[in-house]
């Protein structure tokens, strides 16, 4: 009887393994997410993970309810299992919002896609994305609005396919309105979908207008209630002031630009394929990762092939009836309405490649569901392509090795050496990284006032030059002040610091004396702690 069932248990995992490939594929994604989180936080992610740890501005503008729905997730993870690590456990939040997005995702294409057809290549293809990767294994604020706008486009789509019914539509404006409360930048899809609501809704157009956008009430309700929290009055121009509040501090910025341009190009391919710096590091310490590149683009000849031939072969497909019906197109066409408007913001944001982090799943909406001829097994290799590529110069040497290292962490040298010698300065590659990290192991919001950008950075200030900081350099000399800084004789990965700056720092400190005082390891080598004199 034992060895009976022992025999069939691989044809019964064979089975639900061609019955539900879409689930494989979204379980496997999603256990990538959680087993490979960066250990090279952003310094916005340390940011908010030590404002969720200490509950200090846990409202912020930009993504108001990001913060609280993480020190809620925190909380009830600390009631179940004591001591977490709450930048740890904030990006298990986002893993498993991505994989909850990639269920969502699902859901939508069945309906879009025409019966029979497979949808898990697209799963992959999406899953995969750099942009997806990246976000799902760090605490930033892009992935929950992902999955909450989703939500509202599976449910206009049920509205759209599925009768016109206003229930769906109310939950599609409730969905996408909650969605900009996690990051305003999700106005673009709230606004794209009630653009289509307006162009495609039968009968009385104004009544589902109003019966979508009502829910979108609950943004400026939630945003008048968080004013009393930063002690601000309760008027018109506090609200708008606090709504827009890092345009007006100078920390979000728009315009339109060649370089702007550029860099949007830029960054939507990389929301697809990583492409940094440290990959020439990575392959002259890892030449194995060559072989990476190969399969890469043999899959990418192959996917190109196949879709040749779909191409050829498209008015079969149109002849055998595998098509999308018509109603499919309004959902179709409001998507890519939706696309482009976060693709314009994005660009007008200096082709911020955050705001790019949408892109896969609404392409997905808009080809899987328009283009029903394009082959599975194309979209299959494009998207194992960019899976084995993202891994192996994205997610596994983010995960394994320290690109770089402020030398902060609990009980560190410089740690301790920060906070017990005011009257040294420290002059630091990125400084706010410093600060953050600062932030999340003290529990001080107020960072040292002893820290401060390397001298690169440091003379772009205003009213500060070349000539005036080594006066002032000769001045903390001089009255007995120690100066450190870490922007000499790390190693020089090809970024974006790199390009821009070179090696100024260097040329900045020339004719100081200048003393190794400590080290930090990483992948490329040691990061030091230089002390000038």
């Amino acid at each position: 009887m034992m060895n009976s069932e022992f025999r069939s248990s691989p044809g019964r995992l064979r089975q639900f393994s061609i019955q539900n490939p879409e689930f494989i594929i979204i379980g496997l994604l999603t256990l990538v997410y959680l087993l490979l989180p960066t250990q090279n936080s952003t310094l916005d992610a340390w940011y908010y993970a030590a404002c969720v740890r200490h509950g200090h501005e846990l409202l912020l503008a930009h993504h108001l309810l990001y913060n609280p729905v993480g020190w809620l997730w925190v909380t009830a993870l600390r009631a179940v299992g004591g001591d977490v690590d709450t930048l740890a456990a904030l990006k298990v939040l986002n893993a498993l919002a991505a994989g909850g997005s990639l269920l969502v995702l699902r859901q939508l294409l069945r309906r879009l896609r025409p019966a029979g057809t497979t949808v898990w290549p697209w799963l992959l293809l999406v899953g995969a994305s750099f942009g997806v990767l990246r976000f799902a294994t760090e605490n930033e604020a892009y992935i929950l609005p992902v999955l909450l706008s989703l939500l509202g486009s599976l449910a206009w789509a049920r509205y759209q396919l599925g009768g016109w019914k206003l229930r769906h539509l109310a939950a599609a404006g409730f969905w996408a309105a909650l969605a900009c409360l996690f990051h305003q930048i999700h106005f673009c899809w709230w606004l794209g979908l009630l653009l289509g609501t307006a162009y495609y809704a039968p009968g009385a157009k104004l009544r589902a207008l109003l019966v979508y956008a009502l829910p979108a009430l609950l943004v400026p309700v939630a945003y008048v209630a968080t004013l009393p929290y930063w002690q601000q009055p309760l008027t018109v121009a506090a609200l708008w002031r606090f709504v827009f509040h890092d345009y007006y501090a100078g920390t979000a910025t728009g315009s339109v630009s060649g370089h702007g341009l550029l860099l949007s190009v830029v960054n939507l391919g990389r929301t697809f394929v990583q492409v940094h710096g440290s990959m020439l590091a990575l392959l002259r310490q890892y030449p194995a990762l060559g072989l990476v590149g190969l399969a890469f683009l043999g899959l990418l000849a192959y996917a190109g092939w196949l879709l040749g031939l779909g191409f050829r072969r498209r008015n079969q497909v149109v002849e055998s009836g595998t098509v999308a019906s018509a109603a499919v197109l309004p959902v179709v066409l409001s998507h890519l309405v939706v696309l482009g408007l976060q693709l314009l913001f994005a660009v007008y944001s200096e082709g911020n490649a955050e705001f790019m982090v949408m892109a896969p799943a609404l392409l997905t909406v808009v080809v899987a569901a328009g283009l029903p001829w394009l082959p599975p097994r194309a979209v299959a290799a494009l998207g194992l392509a960019l899976l084995g590529w993202n891994l192996a110069f994205g997610l596994v040497p983010s995960h394994y090795l320290r690109f770089a290292n402020t030398g902060i962490a609990p009980n560190s040298p410089l740690l301790g050496q920060i906070l017990s010698e005011p009257t040294s300065w420290f002059l630091l590659d990125n400084h706010n990284l410093t600060l953050n990290q600062l932030h999340y192991h003290t529990g001080r919001a107020e960072g040292p006032a002893n820290v401060l950008p390397a001298p690169t950075l440091l003379v772009q200030r205003p009213g500060q030059s070349p000539a005036r900081f080594r006066e002032w350099l000769r001045t903390q000399l001089r009255n007995g002040h120690r100066v450190f800084t870490t922007g000499l004789d790390g190693p020089q990965l090809l970024d974006r610091a790199q390009l821009v700056y070179g090696n100024q720092n260097a040329e900045l400190l020339r004719g100081f004396r200048t003393v190794k005082a400590d080290s930090f390891p990483t992948a490329f080598g040691p990061y030091y702690l230089t002390e000038i004199r």
